[in-house]
């Protein structure tokens, strides 16, 4: 019988032991801390919407281990970045699976990213939380995905309530990106106008990257429109609110809270929000708690920049996490149920609940317009009353 010498089975024994540790989950190396994942848009054109999301998982992330970390352990968010493509989410997130099988994870506010990457989601069987408000993605039914703000068809029902009892608008033109996100929250309006008696005069869409909406804002004015209503990104709304302006389009404008944006309003000047009405998801601060407004502050000191409704509900969402892993612990079955249960978390953005069936936490909207001459939003009234 052959025998192996003893250097050459020392070195074969160093080097599957090397072998079997590059296999193990990388959270079950670093026995000080514990690692969950999160997928934004980070670089590309798409990056000013993940910002909010980013700074705000790092603000929680250091907030959460100045106050003791999890139970004594400390906890990293590791970030990978979804580019501006579908594909790019995917990537990210199959990415963070592989390389540290995370307990939990939190995905893209971009609805289509987090549809993109569902099938994963449900494969993987980790907990994920999102900010993206697409009906779809309640459609899917899949029980590992958390959302921390409303959805779009609760935004709808917002917007349907500033046009009618708000505005007093009979007459609305819905303008809207062609994709999940507006295409079903523009039918998601349609439809809810329809039931109160009000018909839409014009449906135009575009594309988030088109440089021109100049033929639909006229559109939607020259079939009698006395409203506009708009479902966009950053870029996109910026620009449609410039070039209603250069138009001389006085009409009212009422939109979701991607208006509301620190990545939108960067981009314009104070009198091009003017006559406008945001479902805002919420206005941070006084309006909603004394830790609210703590965490604007501490947010504008770091980043020196307003932090939106995004933001908030990513931090929120890492407070949550960070109870739950210190109840429960890093199993990701056990978060879930964890999650599934949560009642009257008290957060930046708002008190959640999460609706076991759909997996939606946030269940209210608020309306609000722009104070008098500048960017900062106030609030008008919540939806639902």
């Amino acid at each position: 019988m052959n025998l192996i010498p003893k250097r050459t089975f020392a070195k074969s024994c160093v080097a599957a032991a090397l072998l079997a540790a590059s296999t193990w989950p990388l959270h079950a190396l670093a026995q000080n801390e514990i690692v969950v994942g999160a997928v934004v848009p980070i670089t590309g054109p798409l990056a000013s919407i993940g910002l909010p999301g980013y700074n705000a998982l790092k603000l929680a992330q250091d907030d959460i281990n100045a106050a003791g970390g999890i139970n004594g352990k400390k906890l990293r968010i590791a970030f990978e970045d979804t580019t501006a493509s579908n594909s790019g989410a995917v990537n990210a997130y199959v990415k963070l699976v592989k390389q540290y099988n995370p307990p939990f994870i939190f995905t893209s506010s971009l609805s289509t990213q987090v549809l993109a990457t569902e099938p994963e989601i449900a494969k993987a069987k980790i907990p994920t939380m999102t900010a993206g408000g697409a009906m779809a993605i309640e459609a899917r039914k899949n029980p590992y995905i958390f959302r921390t703000r409303p959805a779009d068809v609760l935004g709808a029902g917002a917007l349907a309530w500033g046009i009618t009892e708000s505005l007093k608008k009979s007459k609305p033109g819905i303008l809207y990106t062609q994709d999940e996100y507006g295409t079903g929250a523009a039918n998601a309006l349609e439809e809810l106008l329809k039931k109160a008696g009000v018909t839409v005069v014009a449906k135009e869409a575009f594309n988030p990257r088109d440089n021109d909406f100049s033929a639909q804002l006229l559109s939607a004015k020259n079939k009698g429109a006395d409203v506009l209503v708009t479902f966009n990104y950053n870029r996109d709304g910026a620009l449609l609110l410039k070039q209603r302006k250069s138009l001389g389009i006085d009409l009212p404008l009422v939109s979701g809270t991607g208006m509301a944006s620190p990545g939108t309003l960067d981009l314009v000047e104070a009198d091009d929000v003017t006559k406008m009405l945001v479902a805002a998801d919420t206005v941070l601060g006084e309006d909603v708690s004394p830790a609210s407004v703590g965490f604007v502050r501490r947010y504008v000191i770091t980043y020196k920049m307003r932090p939106d409704s995004f933001g908030a509900s990513y931090y929120d969402g890492a407070m949550m996490l960070a109870e739950g892993l210190r109840k429960v612990g890093p199993d990701p079955e056990k978060l879930r149920a964890y999650l599934a249960g949560v009642k009257n978390f008290k957060g930046v953005a708002r008190t959640y609940t999460t609706d076991a069936a759909t997996g939606n936490m946030a269940h209210s909207v608020n309306m609000a317009v722009f104070r008098a001459g500048s960017k900062e939003l106030k609030s008008i009234a919540v939806y639902p009353k």
